[in-house]
């Protein structure tokens, strides 16, 4: 009795940890509930499609943007709650799910103090690459964890059944919904389960593993393609998100895709792992003479599998989103469940698991004290003063100009146009956009026919108020402007207004 009170405490006390967890490091998001401040660029994009949605239109067909479909019905529940920082809601859930993921990970290897530790580590990254949050990676982690723990729970221990390879299946096919080159966890693993199963003899088994996953793959994915044929903007979608997406991915050169994956790679916690990984793979066994793998010690070819094939998925994983030749930062989300792993064995080498000793220590010191702590005291440091700040506007002086202006020249059932990337305008001014694209740029230099297609749209429409936002303005936009007669109602050289200007369409 005594011991399972203990224990049902000790989860208590993990859970709680994990929840405090969540919730400092989200105060770094733009759309905390106590900030309401400005959603960044990316952001702001996924909020303004799901706006849309809530008027009565569908991504891809009335608003063009190239991530999965998943990431607008996440922004469109998130609106639910609150139109403005309900996302930040989604977004707790999504990082409470990915640190509580990466301990049960870490939980395989350790006990329950250094899995927390785990997180508190494997976190720390996410300060590098959460840019402003509300990623189609942030909300890839908790499906990339609990399919992670899957497999090494497989691996480790041989526990599987068909529940649990429906979840992975369903875990892939939310992630292919979100954008598919975050998908590496499950080629490279199901790739090696598929090894095992050979090496093993173990047909049936594979044939249940494949029918079962494919179910929990199926019923994530379908209702989604139904919904999207039933709008009739399948279509649309495969033109958006498959299409665009390839010309996107093959626009940078094999010298800036090699750039952009040193780039990820070179982050102290991933060296770490990969050196982790790496060890780990070599330090059992070895290749005869002959290239036949020799067994040492008590080393099984269990593990064997196992490392090899951790390391092979965390370099796929770097490989697959530096594809893009663009090292946006927050790419890297994807790879802090994945650390979770080589940090917890790194414990485990080291006697963590059983008894400290010096090594230990100093380890245990370099990680938590050096990379992990200053990043997350910074924010909880700020605690106080966001509270205290919390009644304050927190938008930008830029978009709040902006607003006033479209407000007192427009009603809420006038569409406007914003020219550049200023998506947070449609969102804070409470206004739809004219045509088919609420932004342009970089899509339009990727895929030049877009903006041929926009200003044809522009021309139908003749919105009554357009945006040329932070000096986007070229040649095409103020002839449109000039030989259409908007007249400019902005004062360029303002402090509220910037290099931002605001054009109305003359009566």
């Amino acid at each position: 009795m005594k011991k399972f009170r203990k224990d049902k405490l000790e989860l208590l006390a993990v859970i709680a940890f994990i929840f405090a967890a969540a919730f400092v490091f989200l105060l770094k998001s733009p759309l905390n509930f106590w900030i309401r401040g400005d959603a960044e660029t990316d952001s702001s994009v996924y909020k303004t499609v799901a706006f849309m949605m809530s008027r009565g239109y569908m991504p891809y067909r009335d608003s063009f943007d190239h991530k999965g479909p998943l990431t607008y019905l996440v922004n469109l529940l998130g609106m639910q709650f609150d139109e403005y920082c309900g996302v930040w809601i989604i977004e707790f859930v999504t990082v409470f799910a990915t640190f509580a993921g990466m301990y049960k990970i870490a939980r395989l290897r350790c006990n329950k103090i250094f899995s927390c530790l785990c997180i508190l580590i494997c976190g720390s990254l996410l300060y590098d690459y959460f840019e402003g949050g509300n990623m189609v990676e942030e909300y890839a982690m908790p499906f990339i964890a609990v399919s992670l723990y899957i497999f090494l729970d497989y691996f480790l221990n041989r526990k599987i059944d068909r529940l649990r390879l429906a979840v992975c299946g369903g875990c892939l096919g939310a992630v292919f919904l979100l954008r598919p080159n975050m998908i590496s966890v499950w080629i490279v693993f199901s790739i090696a389960v598929l090894v095992d199963c050979l090496i093993k003899k173990k047909n049936r088994d594979l044939l249940e593993f494949i029918i079962f996953f494919l179910i929990g793959f199926v019923i994530v994915t379908l209702p989604v393609v139904i919904w999207l044929a039933a709008n009739g903007c399948f279509e649309a979608f495969v033109e958006n998100y498959i299409r665009f997406n390839m010309i996107y991915s093959a626009a940078k050169g094999e010298g800036e895709k090699w750039n952009a994956y040193f780039y990820f790679i070179n982050k102290t916690l991933i060296i770490f792992a990969l050196l982790i990984m790496g060890y780990l793979c070599s330090i059992k066994y070895k290749f005869s003479a002959k290239d036949k793998l020799a067994i040492k010690d008590k080393f099984t070819i269990d593990a064997v599998l196992l490392y090899v094939t951790y390391l092979i998925y965390l370099l796929v994983t770097i490989l697959l989103i530096s594809m893009s030749g663009m090292p946006y930062a927050h790419y890297g989300m994807i790879l802090v469940p994945a650390i979770a792993f080589p940090m917890a064995e790194l414990f485990a080498l080291t006697g963590l698991k059983n008894n400290g000793n010096a090594t230990t220590l100093l380890i245990v010191l370099y990680m938590v004290g050096i990379l992990a702590m200053p990043k997350w005291l910074t924010t909880a440091g700020d605690l106080l003063n966001k509270y205290a700040d919390r009644a304050a506007d927190h938008h930008s002086d830029i978009v709040k100009g902006v607003c006033e202006l479209v407000e007192e020249n427009t009603n809420e059932n006038e569409k406007i146009s914003i020219y550049g990337n200023g998506d947070i305008i449609y969102l804070v001014s409470n206004r739809l956009h004219a045509t088919r694209y609420s932004y342009q740029f970089p899509i339009g230099e990727i895929a030049p026919d877009i903006m041929d297609e926009y200003f044809e749209e522009l021309e139908n429409e003749l919105p009554p108020v357009v945006v040329i936002w932070q000096q986007q303005a070229d040649e095409r936009i103020e002839s449109f402007l000039y030989e259409n007669d908007y007249e400019e109602i902005s004062d360029s050289s303002s402090y509220d207004i910037g290099k931002t200007r605001v054009f109305v369409l003359a009566e």
